[in-house]
């Protein structure tokens, strides 16, 4: 299912603007209902002050191939709901990014359980890491690897008889 993302504005547009304007890009008047909604569109450069915000949001999702936004106010018009809703091509991306933070969150956990063996004993081998973790030899090298680089694991003293200190 497709995400949406909502925006609430008080008060809402102005009832010389009709539902139809707002879906059609025509909600043009010059009495400002909401100068710091209209302010921070202008920061994002979706408006002008000339009431073109809703315009250009309308151009830019048609253009990217969107979906149109959903408008929904009451007759006292305190209040308008905009719904933009995610463009189809995003849920393969948004899947890209979790298949990705889980093979970062994989490195992470195996890094965790590295330095946390060595607070217990920092003179511990690679090849007691990797009894105790069970995370292969392979992997043990090349996450000690990254965690030197990333400057959070020293070795101190030669191979044979030196010891790991963890920088903090």
């Amino acid at each position: 299912m497709r995400k949406m993302r909502n925006a609430t504005a008080h008060p809402g547009p102005d009832k010389s603007i009709s539902m139809e304007d707002l879906r059609t890009g025509k909600a043009i008047t010059r009495r400002y209902r909401n100068r710091r909604v209209g302010d921070f569109l202008k920061e994002i450069d979706l408006s002008e002050r000339k009431s073109t915000g809703i315009t250009k949001i309308l151009r830019s999702l048609e253009a990217n191939g969107s979906p149109p936004p959903e408008f929904e106010t009451n007759e006292e018009r305190d209040y308008l709901i905009v719904t933009i809703r995610q463009h189809k091509e995003f849920e393969v991306v948004e899947h890209v990014n979790e298949h990705v933070n889980e093979h970062v969150n994989e490195h992470v956990n195996r890094q965790n359980l590295i330095i946390n063996a060595l607070k217990d004993n920092p003179s511990f081998t690679l090849k007691q890491l990797e009894k105790i973790t069970n995370i292969s030899l392979a992997t043990i090298r090349r996450e000690m690897k990254a965690l030197k680089n990333k400057n959070l694991l020293i070795r101190v003293g030669s191979d044979k008889s030196g010891y790991w200190e963890i920088v903090e």
